[in-house]
């Protein structure tokens, strides 16, 4: 690993880690208040802490991506530090970093300004430049034996493509509000949400893309499968944490948005962690190549 891209990762674990530990820890004993917002509608506002001035709904789900951000970035800075010259740590790497830098791009676009601000900034640059990186270095190399890449990885292939087609849950709050020009219910005291643009435009079609690549034996869909399965592990943790935080709060979701929105994204959390451990099983290096060669002459 190239000394700049190890000191851009190490920059963005421990911003990750210090604004995370502030916005689970850091408390002035604030109290809830209600507020009218933009459209006319009354919110409760958390009142505490770094998020006092969100919605007690956003500030419990932040709350709980916040601690699966403090475990990934310590996960990251080991991989870095200490198992980077295992075969699976480019992947690892790569992965953890694009769970943080959604979490970086949710909290500068998503949340409401606050102290933390130009830590935020830090921490999504130093993540987006890592990850840029980390992936240009990865998608160049062929990390799998030749026996893998002619596998087509069927199921791991639709898994993806189904993976990218469930983002599309969040159509049944924005097309109502687009055909009606009212607010969605859900927006609380913002203007848009940052998670429908990321999953929409970025995570829909890069799992098709894996998906669809799969199915064809592109090398690159092969590289970029485990980063991925990575990054929806994540998202299922923080999908439980999330809704734990938030049922801590007071704040009880219906059974629709129970299945929708939380157990239907845990499943699919749990199917990619089983299908990356398989997948990253068969990585190999080009050291390990290089003694078969030599051991075979």
């Amino acid at each position: 690993m190239k000394p700049s891209v190890k000191l851009l990762v190490i920059v963005s674990s421990l911003c990750a880690i210090i604004s995370a530990c502030l916005g689970v820890f850091y408390s002035f004993d604030g109290t809830a208040k209600t507020v009218t917002n933009i459209y006319g509608q009354e919110i409760t506002l958390f009142g505490d802490g770094i998020y006092a001035y969100n919605s007690i709904m956003k500030a419990g789900a932040t709350k709980g991506t916040d601690i699966v951000i403090i475990i990934t970035a310590l996960l990251l800075l080991c991989v870095v530090l200490f198992f980077n010259q295992k075969k699976y740590a480019p992947f690892l790497q790569s992965g953890l970093l694009s769970l943080i830098l959604y979490a970086s791009t949710c909290l500068i676009m998503g949340v409401s300004f606050n102290r933390l601000f130009l830590l935020y900034t830090l921490q999504f640059g130093s993540t987006l430049f890592a990850f840029i990186l980390s992936m240009a270095e990865l998608l160049k190399n062929k990390s799998f034996n030749d026996m893998v890449y002619a596998k087509k990885l069927t199921g791991t292939a639709i898994f993806m493509i189904i993976c990218g087609c469930s983002v599309l849950v969040w159509m049944m709050f924005i097309i109502p509000s687009v055909v009606s020009g009212k607010p969605m219910e859900i927006i609380d005291i913002y203007t848009t949400e940052p998670t429908f643009a990321i999953d929409l435009a970025i995570i829909l079609p890069s799992a098709m893309f894996c998906g669809i690549g799969l199915l064809k034996k592109k090398t690159v869909a092969y590289q970029l499968a485990p980063v991925l399965l990575t990054l929806l592990t994540g998202v299922g943790i923080c999908v439980i944490l999330q809704t734990i935080v938030q049922s801590a709060l007071g704040i009880v979701l219906d059974k629709g948005q129970l299945f929708g929105l939380v157990i239907s994204f845990v499943i699919l959390g749990i199917i990619a962690f089983l299908l990356n451990i398989k997948l990253l099983a068969q990585v190999s290096t080009i050291k390990e190549e290089k003694t078969e060669v030599t051991i075979s002459k």
